[in-house]
């Protein structure tokens, strides 16, 4: 038996399992939650498991600041009667899974969602300046047409709206015969079509992965980045991660799991706060981050330790083990099978965590990214990315390398440098032209200080981590020097 056909049984195996323990899972009801001032109200399902469509049994928690739901309406096509009943059962189901999901790792709080005058989840409509054709699916096109629009909208009408930094825009299907209108995350906005499949009694849908496919870009329009499940861990018993491929098997009805660094983002996110704050949501700190790394093949293991600085409160430390295998020929990682973990600061200022080898799913011979994320209390979350590599199946870093490209998201003519000292003509011996460097890749163990001028002169820029873009010092760089940290 093959190593692939084994993994399949595995994972079939344990879909089993899941759908067993989520039908369970689903059925139990949940007593309410009183959040200071915040309404109490969820969606309650029958006693035979259809959703009860009265009003009276519609109930959903409502936060200080709520996630913006926006019905967006082209000149040409109207949107469906009776949509925001509909749909407001459907985002309660979304409340009450994100939560569940949430409470797995001991998180209590919930995605704020406000209330209309009727009782039902707000949903502001916003008539479009343009007919459906005028937003095609290209965000190029659409995405900053739409949100112009809606702050147009906002400024005449502010009272209408809660949080000031996430959106879902919802637009009817296209009636012309084309289905290509925006679905898709953009930063902190979300894109996603309304039909009269879009609601609880479609779940599971086989023909379309719509629904998962709104929550999935919800998930965007909420900070969650792209991963997976872990191999041995959580792929077998809980399926597949929403930030994965989620958005099939959650339309499908198959077992779709939040990952415990996708929880910990939504527990500090602005519109999931049961109560009002006074921080600044998402202010960027001033921070250093200095891990160390040890690697155990014997044990599958990699050690972090190391040392943190922050401004700003730290609420959790997370580490993305980013294989690079879906760059799509433009030498970007996609992320998509980013397998993450969790770790509370030891105390303030320390990491410590180890990372299981066993959890990973590609080997032989991969490249790798490992970011070390801190999660802020305000919600806001760095990055630092540091290289790794399997080799022969064995994992290995180049913790004493830097790799510079021409281009941003490492692509283009790529230079390799060693620890030692580097001018204009040594860059030159080494391929790289003067003032062409856009991105780099740093080791773990080196540090790159990078000068404008030749012979280590001019203005100077200092690099701990990898960069996919040099952004003031984007096509600068005409010597430099590579140090231990």
């Amino acid at each position: 038996m093959t190593k692939q056909t084994k993994r399949w049984m595995q994972i079939m195996k344990g879909f089993a399992l899941s759908t067993a323990v989520l039908s369970l899972f689903f059925a139990c009801s949940k007593p309410l939650v009183e959040q200071n001032a915040a309404e109490t109200q969820r969606l309650k399902a029958s006693s035979n498991g259809a959703i009860d469509t009265t009003l009276s049994n519609l109930t959903f928690v409502t936060n200080p600041v709520n996630l913006n739901i926006i019905m967006f309406v082209p000149t040409d096509n109207p949107a469906l009667p009776n949509y925001k009943t509909r749909l407001s059962q459907l985002f309660v189901h979304f409340q009450d899974w994100l939560h569940n999901e949430m409470g797995r790792y001991g998180y209590s709080s919930y995605l704020g969602l406000a209330k209309d005058s009727a009782g039902l989840v707000n949903i502001i409509e916003i008539p479009a300046s343009g007919a459906q054709a005028d937003y095609p699916y290209s965000s190029a096109v659409s995405a900053g047409k739409i949100i112009n629009e809606i702050n147009i909208y906002r400024a005449a009408h502010p009272s209408q709206f809660s949080s000031n930094n996430h959106y879902l825009v919802l637009l009817p299907a296209r009636t012309d015969g084309d289905n290509s209108q925006p679905f898709y995350g953009y930063g902190k906005y979300c894109f996603a079509v309304d039909n009269s499949s879009m609601s609880v009694n479609g779940i599971p849908n086989p023909s379309s992965n719509y629904l998962g496919g709104m929550l999935h870009e919800l998930g965007h329009g909420l900070n969650l980045p792209h991963n997976r499940a872990k191999y041995v861990s959580e792929e077998p018993t809980l399926g597949t991660s929403l930030m994965g491929s989620g958005n099939v098997s959650f339309s499908k009805g198959q077992p779709t799991f939040l990952t415990g660094s996708d929880a910990a983002i939504l527990n500090r996110n602005e519109v999931f706060q049961p109560a009002v704050t006074t921080a600044s949501p998402y202010q960027a700190p001033t921070y250093s981050v200095q891990p160390q790394f040890a690697i155990d093949n014997s044990q599958q293991k990699i050690f972090i330790t190391g040392n943190y600085t922050s401004n700003l409160p730290v609420s959790e430390i997370l580490v993305y083990m980013d294989p690079n295998v879906n760059n799509e020929g433009t030498g970007a990682n996609k992320d998509y099978n980013a397998v993450t973990w969790k770790f509370a600061p030891v105390s303030s200022g320390v990491i410590q965590g180890t990372i299981d080898l066993n959890e990973l799913y590609y080997k032989g011979n991969t490249p790798y990214e490992l970011k070390v994320k801190l999660l802020l209390q305000n919600g806001y979350t760095t990055s630092n990315v540091y290289e790794f590599n399997y080799v022969n199946d064995l994992m290995t870093t180049n913790q004493d390398s830097v790799y510079t490209y021409s281009n941003a998201s490492y692509a283009g003519v790529k230079g390799s440098f060693g620890k030692g000292q580097y001018t204009t003509s040594d860059l030159l011996a080494k391929g790289v032209t003067d003032n062409s460097i856009s991105s780099i890749k740093v080791g773990a163990n080196v540090k790159v200080t990078l000068y404008n001028g030749n012979n280590f002169t001019g203005d100077s820029l200092v690099v701990t981590s990898s960069s996919t873009y040099l952004s003031t010092f984007n096509d600068k760089v005409s010597s430099m020097k590579v140090q231990n940290r």
